[in-house]
């Protein structure tokens, strides 16, 4: 008796999957073909041109912050790097970690307050120091603040500032959404000017850039320095209205669901994170209270543009209404223990590592990563 066996076909074009001749249609890369034979595969051509990326896209910034960074090194100056807690890898620019490399920089961490009640200083400070050794950059010390309605060891990083700057110069750095101007705010109502220089606005020379100049001595000063643009998170991509609901207003209380094997969590109509293959999984999402959250099985392309359309879960973007708006990332998480799977701009995931396959869907351009957890409280 003749022997029945399954045509398999890319699920986005419906073309049958080959691994012969890479300029037929339905060519896969044949160790992806074998490595996943009853998964929900893609042909190459839709893999690479139509919804999912090779990488996540790295965040770039202006040539004037190269000639900055430049000039600072050349002076010996101190930097405060400042970090945004909650949108770490956001904040996070690869670039500016390597041109940091041979200046004495001091770490803030700011934000504190949007992270759970629970969130310790240890455990962030561990988390940062991590971060910071896969990078190879060398600090002097991290400090942990925020700006909120409550502000938080801002007197421990005006001294910190003092006893490093050792009479040199100081610069803050940080990406426009790191809170960098509101921790100078605060740093302000600390300051005393004991010098006979005035703060004043300040141009940096062979940029475009300006920023305040403050005086610490009659010789020496602490330069704000314009916040750098970051082009790779959720924030860019939707519309202002939008802006608002996604960014946190107060400490994030976590949402707990459990996905199993075709299971996949929609993150409003922003996101959506699939379980492709894996035990069943709790997770925690760490996200703006104001977000909506909910799991289903199905076919996911048809029941997350279905919520989208619907306007199911809040919020909804004018700017992601088809599938084709959305980039999408396998992430195999082969670690043992706790870890985040984050969209940059909008938040993350927490669960417990045990070779799990998934699949994450994000606008088009957005940061997707996947690390140590930030924040224990996984169980």
């Amino acid at each position: 008796m003749g022997q029945l066996s399954r045509v398999q076909k890319c699920y986005h074009c419906g073309a049958i999957l080959q691994s012969d001749d890479p300029n037929k249609e339905g060519y896969i890369t044949p160790n992806i073909f074998n490595q996943f034979p009853d998964g929900l595969l893609l042909c190459n051509n839709c893999y690479k041109n139509e919804r999912f990326s090779n990488a996540p896209k790295e965040a770039s910034f202006d040539q004037d912050y190269v000639t900055l960074l430049e000039e600072i090194k050349r002076k010996n100056a101190l930097v405060v790097y400042t970090i945004d807690l909650f949108s770490f890898e956001g904040s996070f620019i690869s670039k500016i970690n390597t041109l940091l490399d041979g200046i004495d920089v001091l770490v803030v961490a700011n934000k504190k307050d949007l992270l759970p009640k629970d969130a310790n200083d240890e455990n962030l400070k561990n988390y940062v120091a991590h971060r910071l050794r896969l990078i190879k950059l060398s600090v002097l010390d991290v400090v942990i603040t925020s700006t909120g309605k409550q502000t938080y060891n801002i007197e421990e990083m005006y001294q910190k500032i003092l006893e490093h700057s050792k009479n040199r110069d100081v610069y803050f750095i940080g990406a426009s959404i790191s809170g960098k101007s509101a921790l100078i705010s605060e740093l302000l109502k600390l300051y005393q000017n004991n010098t006979n220089k005035m703060i004043v606005t300040y141009s940096f020379e062979g940029t475009s850039l300006r920023g305040f100049r403050i005086p610490l001595s009659n010789d020496h000063y602490l330069f704000e320095t314009p916040g750098t643009a970051i082009d790779n998170t959720l924030i860019g991509k939707v519309e202002k209205r939008l802006q608002n609901v996604i960014i946190p207003k107060k400490s994030i209380v976590p949402k707990k669901f459990s996905l199993t094997k075709g299971s996949f969590l929609m993150i409003g109509g922003l996101a959506c994170l699939e379980l492709v293959d894996g035990e069943k999984t709790p997770i925690k999402l760490f996200v703006a209270n104001t977000i909506e959250a909910k799991v289903k099985k199905g076919n996911v392309d048809k029941v997350f543009l279905s919520n989208i359309k619907k306007g199911s879960l809040k919020p909804v973007s004018e700017n992601l209404v088809d599938l084709k708006d959305f980039d999408a990332y396998d992430i195999e998480v082969k670690e043992q223990g706790e870890r985040d799977i984050g969209i940059a701009g909008l938040g993350w995931v927490s669960l417990i590592g045990n070779n799990q396959l998934f699949r994450i869907y994000v606008p088009k351009g957005v940061y997707v990563y996947t690390t140590r957890s930030k924040v224990k409280n996984v169980k």
